[in-house]
């Protein structure tokens, strides 16, 4: 039990230290990574970085064997589905609840958490109906 949450736990972390990473600002002090980060700040942007920040832990995890072959499948499909719900996201936080400013930073920035725990969950819920 311990080692399970320990390792969700991990997950979540790990995908939140590569989003950070991949996304990059102009304060940063690391250089942007090719092909990986961000190159502007647009919806189908940010879904690619979703989509890539997954997709290294993911390779990170099947590197050093945290990822068994049974959640591959479902790996998969959290690959795919967690980037294409993102733009419905941000439209919800932009048109739906009108978020402007600070909220909107506040709505988009929660998002870091939220997008690997959703991920996790969704993960878990295909891999116990496969």
């Amino acid at each position: 039990m311990l080692k399970t949450v320990l390792g969700k736990v991990g997950f979540v972390l790990a995908n939140m230290f590569v989003m950070v990473i991949l996304h990059g600002n102009s304060k940063q002090f690391w250089p942007k990574i090719p092909y990986l980060s961000l190159k502007d700040e647009s919806t189908g942007e940010h879904a690619r970085l979703l989509f890539n920040t997954l997709g290294v832990v993911t390779l990170f995890q099947a590197l050093i064997g945290r990822l068994p072959r049974e959640r591959w499948v479902a790996r998969g499909v959290v690959l795919a589905a967690m980037p294409a719900a993102l733009p419905l996201i941000i439209f919800f936080g932009q048109k739906v609840l009108r978020l402007q400013g600070h909220s909107a930073e506040v709505y988009n920035l929660s998002m870091v958490p939220i997008l690997p725990i959703a991920a996790m969950v969704a993960e878990d819920a295909i891999a116990k109906r496969g």
